[in-house]
């Protein structure tokens, strides 16, 4: 078990890039990368990594997106991977409860009020944990990413 792993500026970059491809694609703005949300990051990953556990958090203010792939064979770019492929379930739709869970990932990587980015990693036994803070936060129920 570890705690939060400080990203890389290559990782960011790589990180931002997909999220920002993925948008433009459904033609959301790009989103910068945010301290504010890299702290909260890093903060929930290393509860995480404590906790051994993959649970969002509670009351942050900020949207969440989190991946558990085994070390080694997953990076942080195959979290952003996996949310994306999500895309093949949505098509424009409104949120509803029963979407949310099915396209949440993707829907808040390409949410089009969202404008910052942040994320961070941990690990606990073989598992690598992804976490990315979303500011302003999505996924409205009632209301569409695109």
């Amino acid at each position: 078990m570890s705690g939060p792993g400080v990203l890389t500026q290559d990782q960011r970059r790589a990180l931002l890039a997909a999220h920002n491809a993925a948008r433009a694609e459904v033609g959301a703005a790009p989103l910068g990368w945010s301290a504010r949300a890299t702290e909260q990051a890093e903060r929930w990953a290393g509860v995480l990594a404590r906790r051994c556990a993959l649970e969002h958090s509670q009351g942050s203010g900020f949207g969440e997106n989190l991946f558990l792939g085994t070390l080694g064979f997953y990076d942080e770019l195959d979290g952003v991977r996996a949310w994306e492929e999500e895309k093949r379930d949505y098509r424009g739709q409104p949120l509803t409860r029963a979407l949310a869970p099915v396209v949440g990932h993707y829907t808040q990587m390409v949410w089009p009020s969202t404008r910052e980015l942040g994320c961070a990693t941990s690990s606990c036994g073989n598992n690598l944990i992804l976490v990315c803070n979303y500011y302003p936060p999505g996924n409205y129920l009632g209301e569409r990413a695109y």
